[in-house]
């Protein structure tokens, strides 16, 4: 039995809300180990975002300060 089934079989038995528990702490695991190079990707996929990015990317490089700038939304 793999992993993934051990935890299917402990969860299956559980009260919904320990394993509504036990799923948020699975994907807050996830969450914490998506890579720089992925958030990076995702911030590039709009344009506006590469852009404002790179140009405070090239400001540093270039010893100028910047103006801190939001780049998402809240939601």
């Amino acid at each position: 039995m793999n992993i993934a089934q051990l935890i299917y079989q402990e969860a299956k038995d559980m009260p919904e809300f320990e394993a509504q528990k036990v799923l948020d702490f699975m994907k807050f695991l996830k969450s914490k180990h998506m890579s720089l190079e992925d958030e990076t990707a995702y911030l590039m996929r709009e344009p506006a975002n590469a852009r404002d990015l790179l140009e405070a990317i090239s400001e540093l490089r270039d010893g100028r300060g910047y103006q801190s700038r939001e780049l998402l939304p809240d939601h």
